[in-house]
């Protein structure tokens, strides 16, 4: 799905028309960092919106390789909605509507991305894949707007955590992939707003 429009997220207020998926915002973070997130999910008067490209800095997603509690309890979490959140331009926050679990920030999960849970523990049948990623470039993410691609972290720890401290990402092609959860990768930040 390609874009259907993209603005500058200041002027959001004047496109006179609700966001559909496939449109893209675009602003700059407070330290300069330059980001587009796009629409991915309407939820009635909410929309999802997920980062076309990662942010330039990367994360572990537990620093100590211990999963236990996955995502919800992984330093990755954590930084989304401290460090990474402070950020984000303040009129941007204001206008986010927190997660079912009261996070304003959060990563996309492996069926989110795919449609399905290759690697990662099995999600709920509600949850479906985006319909943008349907396509493959759009779950291919680089490095920073100008950046080389990049693979990055999924909210899914593997489903056997006995054999391996490892979560699920996307690989730098596009692909359903795992690794140790204490390694660094890209982040593509997720977040929710009212729609117009």
């Amino acid at each position: 799905m390609n874009c259907k429009t993209t603005v500058e997220f200041d002027n959001v207020d004047s496109m006179g028309r609700a966001f559909e998926v496939g449109d893209v915002i675009s602003f700059d973070l407070l330290d300069g960092e330059h980001m587009e997130a796009m629409a991915v999910k309407e939820e009635g008067s909410l929309v999802i919106f997920c980062a076309v490209d990662c942010l330039e800095k990367e994360y572990p997603f537990k620093r100590d390789g211990n999963i236990k509690g996955g995502y919800e309890a992984s330093d990755l979490r954590e930084a989304l909605n401290t460090t990474i959140l402070h950020r984000f331009p303040e009129e941007l926050v204001e206008r986010m509507v927190p997660f079912q679990n009261g996070d304003l920030l959060r990563i996309p999960t492996e069926k989110e991305i795919f449609g399905e849970n290759e690697y990662g523990e099995n999600e709920p049948d509600d949850v479906t894949q985006w319909e943008p990623m349907k396509l493959r470039r759009n779950r291919i993410a680089f490095q920073g707007h100008n950046g080389p691609v990049d693979a990055y972290w999924l909210q899914n720890r593997l489903r056997d955590v006995s054999s391996a401290p490892w979560a699920c990402l996307v690989s730098g092609g596009g692909l359903a992939y795992d690794w140790d959860a204490s390694d660094v990768f890209a982040v593509r930040p997720t977040f929710k707003i009212e729609n117009l």
